[in-house]
């Protein structure tokens, strides 16, 4: 089935620098990520963020990174990280698999970034009725094949398989997650996962008697992020194990996901929320005169590299580990 090039355009590949000269970066893609568009107060305005898996940002840990998307007008763009801005995680929950990096507005982009409003959190699953069998649609990096001129994402189809009820073990812990049936890769880690939820239609009969129809509504809300999948050898057909990717073994199509109100919590860590704030008062500052705007100008076009510090401190955010659920 068709899906929107919208959903396409709303990744980005991120990996290690390894190269640097006057026509820009170069480096080796590890995984995959998704634009956020965060409403401000101040109208007409958003901040933007770059979510990906917390696994993939760790694996990178002491390296400079870079995220890769495409241009407009063709070619290939590295965007930077506000300078300063750090590494995110989920303000209380060690086992949610989420890192959040502000990132700086780059004209030259060509990227949709997901808003807010259509994250499929808990209401809006009701609201909607997404469940069990529920189309879902995985965008990402393709490691054999990821594009040289262009970014070429691949796309995974699926279902919802299992929306728990109690807290599933993971790598990371105990964790609230979803299971789709897809096959995931190791380059989908940190990849958005849409759901095409049923839509129901009553169609009255000839003899007055109603009939509910079911079809495949035309939207796509964010259920999540792609974690992991598992695996398991053919001579251990009974002992299954998490993994990121797939050096061996058969892959048992079922897929984790991060549930998309995880991402909303972490993108509203309440030190993030205070630092977007910051901004708006820098914001609003520029406008009133007699105020000198060169001195507020953000560094935006810094690479931040990621050491075994800033990733140990970001981690200790995370306050308090959460216990698997009786």
């Amino acid at each position: 089935m068709r899906i929107p090039d919208v959903i396409l355009k709303s990744v980005g590949f991120i990996g290690e620098v390894t190269h640097r000269d006057s026509s820009g970066i170069s480096g080796d893609l590890y995984g995959t990520g998704f634009f956020i568009a965060i409403p401000s107060s101040i109208t007409g305005y958003f901040f933007f963020c770059f979510v990906t898996a917390l696994h993939v940002v760790k694996d990178l840990v002491g390296r400079e990174i870079y995220v890769l998307v495409n241009k407009k007008g063709g070619g290939v763009t590295a965007l930077s990280s506000l300078a300063g801005s750090g590494l995110w995680t989920h303000p209380t929950d060690r086992s949610a698999d989420v890192a959040v990096i502000p990132m700086g507005p780059d004209p030259t982009a060509d990227y949709i970034a997901v808003a807010v409003n259509d994250f499929a959190t808990p209401e809006l699953i009701q609201a909607q009725n997404i469940g069990i069998g529920d189309e879902v649609v995985i965008t990402g990096l393709f490691t054999p094949a990821p594009g040289t001129k262009r970014n070429m994402p691949i796309i995974r189809h699926g279902n919802i398989a299992m929306l728990p009820e109690e807290q599933i073990q993971t790598e990371m812990g105990y964790a609230d997650v979803y299971l789709v049936e897809a096959r995931s890769i190791g380059g989908l880690s940190g990849s958005p996962v849409f759901t095409r939820p049923t839509v129901f239609v009553q169609v009255v009969l000839e003899d007055g008697t109603t009939k509910t129809l079911h079809g495949i509504g035309d939207q796509y809300p964010l259920l999540g992020m792609m974690h992991s999948h598992w695996d398991i050898r053919e001579s251990e057909i009974n002992s299954p194990q998490v993994l990121h990717d797939r050096k061996r073994g058969v892959n048992l199509g079922i897929g984790i996901v991060v549930p998309a109100s995880k991402i909303r919590e972490t993108l509203y860590h309440p030190e993030l929320v205070a630092s977007r704030k910051e901004m708006e008062e820098m914001i609003n500052k520029r406008s009133v005169p007699g105020v000198d705007s060169a001195k507020l100008k953000d560094k935006e076009a810094e690479q931040v590299i990621f050491t075994k510090e800033d990733f140990e401190a970001a981690l200790k955010k995370a306050s308090r580990k959460i216990p698997p659920k009786n």
